[in-house]
């Protein structure tokens, strides 16, 4: 974008932060468990599959159309993919009038359209503006943790209608701050693109494939737990599923954003200490799937695992972006592409095990392969980071 484009998208951080909040509301209170409690009481465990598949099918979708058309990421964007929400959460209340699945599943299709473009908008925002990562996602995440326990505790007593209800209220509180974001004038962001070619080899590329693996093994681990909780498979004492599931989730977020805080807040992740980063958390990740494999130590693994993934997310996330730019794909929300492909995959993986056999066991598996994955993929790149460093170093010495 042009300098007077981003000082203008940049001097309203306020709205920035106030869209995406209200954004957050309508998840955690509305999605993380209303969306799924809702397609699990119309139709069972296979319901939950349908809304999840719906869902990451149509942002695979989306984040491809925004990668491969080179669609400019302008503010304008968010406004559109806020409308998508607005739709999900309408149509989604009328499949659970009308006890449709099908109408379930639609709402959930408009859902991704919405976590296809308004991610990759929103991130390329703040990647301009230069605003702290870890900062607003510890604030976010923490009012997110409490908001979704109160959802667990209002499905309960009230049902999933109220929580989609307030979900659709906060839609439209985002949208209304969203208005402010126009980056000051018309966009010229398409002359920043314009050099760039589309290269679909770039999705097969290091940083691409580890984006692929780290969205993989989030999103296997997420339909995993809303699988084993709101079916029953596991139960958190003797609360009713929704308020075991709020309860967990409001638990891992919290420690996952404290964490990933605590990680943003020391000024240097480079060199060495960032593979240590990584290699803790997978090693720990490890670790809480030995729990996951059984009942008594499911709920330990996941409180566990949630603060391995927290150890490596900041740290992949810098990395991809760092070697996306340096290949020139910069603002073409590339990682977020590549994190829907990874999740549709573990999307298929997991419906296709929980088909066949429902077992903690056999639901782990794929998790501890995803973890794997990252590791070497991890490695392979830091190895390729250094390499191409060594050889600049040894031509800038030539020249001099």
């Amino acid at each position: 974008m042009s300098k007077v484009e981003s000082d203008g998208i940049c001097s309203q951080e306020h709205s920035i932060y106030r869209t995406r909040r209200f954004s957050q509301i309508a998840e955690n209170f509305g999605w993380s468990i209303g969306g799924y409690a809702l397609a699990y009481s119309v139709e069972g465990g296979p319901g939950i599959v349908y809304l999840a598949l719906s869902m990451i099918v149509a942002a695979m979708i989306s984040s491809g159309i925004v990668y491969h058309g080179r669609v400019v990421l302008h503010p304008s964007l968010i406004r559109w993919s806020l409308v998508c929400r607005g739709i999900s959460f309408t149509i989604m209340l009328l499949g659970g009038f009308y006890d449709s699945i099908w109408l379930v599943a639609f709402g959930g299709f408009m859902s991704g359209l919405f976590v296809g473009t308004f991610w990759p908008t929103y991130y390329r925002v703040q990647s301009i503006c230069g605003l702290s990562f870890s900062k607003w996602n510890l604030r976010d995440k923490l009012a997110g943790a409490l908001i979704v326990a109160l959802s667990g505790l209002v499905i309960d007593m009230l049902g999933h209608i109220h929580v989609l209800v307030v979900s659709l209220i906060a839609i439209l509180g985002s949208y209304w701050f969203s208005r402010n974001l126009n980056g000051g004038g018309d966009c010229d962001a398409a002359s920043e693109y314009s050099s760039v070619r589309t290269d679909i080899g770039a999705i097969y590329s290091l940083p691409s494939l580890i984006a692929m693996a780290e969205g993989a093994f989030n999103w296997m681990t997420n339909l995993a737990r809303l699988l084993v909780i709101l079916t029953g498979l596991v139960a958190w004492g003797g609360v009713s599923s929704s308020v075991g599931l709020g309860l967990l989730l409001a638990t891992t977020t919290s420690i996952g954003a404290t964490i990933s805080w605590g990680l943003g807040a020391f000024p240097n992740r480079k060199g060495n200490r960032s593979f240590q980063l990584v290699v803790s958390g997978l090693s720990l990740s490890l670790v809480a799937c030995i729990l996951l494999s059984n009942k008594s130590g499911w709920i330990y693994g996941m409180i566990v695992l949630s603060v391995g993934s927290s150890m490596i997310f900041p740290v992949l996330k810098d990395h991809v972006d760092a070697q996306i730019e340096s290949n020139g794909l910069a603002g073409r929300g590339l990682r977020e592409y590549s994190r829907n492909i990874g999740r549709f995959l573990g999307t298929l993986i997991i419906a296709g095990i929980w088909y066949l056999s429902p077992v903690l066991f056999l639901l782990t598996i794929p998790i501890v392969a995803s973890i794997l994955v990252i590791g070497i993929l991890y490695f392979e790149s830091s190895e390729y980071s250094i390499i191409l460093y060594r050889e600049s170093s040894m031509k800038k010495e030539v020249r001099n």
